[in-house]
């Protein structure tokens, strides 16, 4: 019988996978505003990173670690603001959310609409952010494989 479940937990998974897609996540450092950001990485052919749970939040973690560090931000692509947030790059409603104590906390006053990984120090943790700013040490993308 456990063998059984086993075999059927492995369908579904492959199954889950097959249908929706496999993200996969690359980290590009350069100096750009969130839009820039979103602009490369559909040009890349995938999507500014859109991070639906914990595994792919790991997975684009790995990323970042291959090319830099959380000491510096990343930019992520999710919009929004007081908690609702969506992922433009596959057009949902954010339910996955992994920010920083404090965060997200819109200041000043509604001018913090996108989102960075790496919310200072060395936390992997999400910030809310302006989306003008050219500070991020870069942005993440992400491909979808099927």
């Amino acid at each position: 019988m456990t063998f059984k479940s086993l075999c059927l937990a492995l369908c579904l998974a492959l199954f889950v996978v097959e249908a929706h897609g496999y993200k996969e996540y690359v980290a590009y450092k350069g100096k750009v505003d969130f839009y820039q950001a979103w602009q490369l990485c559909n040009s890349y052919g995938g999507h500014l990173a859109s991070i639906e749970s914990a595994a792919e939040q790991a997975r684009a973690e790995d990323a970042v670690r291959a090319v830099g560090n959380f000491a510096v931000e990343w930019f992520i692509g999710a919009i929004g603001a007081n908690d609702q947030f969506a992922w433009i790059g596959i057009n949902k409603k954010a339910t996955y959310l992994n920010f920083a104590a404090g965060e997200p906390n819109n200041l000043p006053k509604g001018a913090e609409n996108c989102i960075v990984i790496g919310a200072g120090g060395s936390t992997s943790k999400w910030n809310d952010i302006k989306c003008d700013y050219k500070q991020a040490a870069g942005y993440i993308c992400a491909f979808v494989r099927q």
